[in-house]
């Protein structure tokens, strides 16, 4: 594989995995009396996290040279 497939591949799947971080049971999402909750700042926190590491993959592979 080339840099530019690894870098793809590395923008589209780690947002969507740090996101996944606010779905664990138990941590970010509730579910009582058939009720499901999500918590707001843990699933906030996870966007961050993805934001920031996808501004991490630009900042190193993004700028041309």
């Amino acid at each position: 594989m080339t840099n530019i497939y690894i870098r793809m591949i590395m923008y589209i799947v780690s947002p969507l995995l740090t996101a996944l971080v606010a779905l664990v049971p138990g941590w970010g999402v509730h579910y009582a009396e058939g009720v499901l909750s999500i918590d707001i700042a843990t699933l906030a926190g996870a966007v961050v996290a993805a934001l920031g590491l996808s501004g991490a993959i630009f900042a190193k592979w993004g700028l041309k040279r």
